[in-house]
């Protein structure tokens, strides 16, 4: 059985009142556990964060979560975060791979070379940024991650719409082990 809003809602508050008074005011209901399930340390580093005037309290709580020892200069102004590219090799055995995927009967020498073909820079391109996401400290942040998901999701109905309108392009996927289901599925609560 789900929980339902009001009992979220109270169990939430029972959570708040268990905080030092002089955090519960910087705490909304909403991260109030995420909050309550940092250690002392960390919490108390948040409350230094408080007091020089932080404002982002879920990447801070994040930051703590991974590293309680982070500084307040950190948790107001986080270091910028170099996101590891994977290498040209690994894009290109990435791109085999899902070549082979969509194409059993081909050989893997030609694989390798439609990977590294001019035709699918795009693809090369698209891959490199699809590994660079999930690398990305910031997909944990709420508005990040619903940002990312709605641009997929129109990516997705796009795409979806290009293969409905193409019989080629259905008959290729249906007979890949990629999953095709037309996107009325997912648009039922749309």
């Amino acid at each position: 059985m789900s929980e339902t809003y009001q009992s979220k809602r109270e169990r939430r508050q029972r959570v708040l009142a268990c905080l030092p008074t002089e955090m519960r005011k910087h705490v909304s209901l909403r991260n109030v556990e995420a909050v309550a399930a940092l250690p002392p340390q960390a919490q108390a580093r948040l409350m230094e964060g408080f007091q020089a005037g932080l404002k982002q309290l879920s990447r801070a709580v994040e930051q703590l979560r991974v590293d309680p020892d982070t500084s307040v200069a950190d948790l107001l102004d986080p270091p910028a975060q170099a996101v590891p590219e994977p290498s040209p090799q690994q894009i290109q055995t990435d791109l085999t791979d899902l070549i082979q995927m969509c194409f059993p009967d081909m050989p893997r020498i030609s694989s390798e070379a439609l990977a590294d073909a001019e035709v699918m820079d795009i693809a090369r391109a698209t891959a490199q940024v699809h590994n660079a996401l999930f690398e990305s400290a910031h997909l944990r942040t709420e508005f990040v991650l619903a940002v990312v998901y709605g641009l997929l999701h129109q990516t997705l109905e796009s795409l979806e719409e290009i293969i409905s309108d193409t019989p080629a392009c259905q008959q290729i996927i249906t007979q890949s082990s990629l999953p095709w289901k037309p996107q009325t599925w997912r648009n039922q609560n749309a």
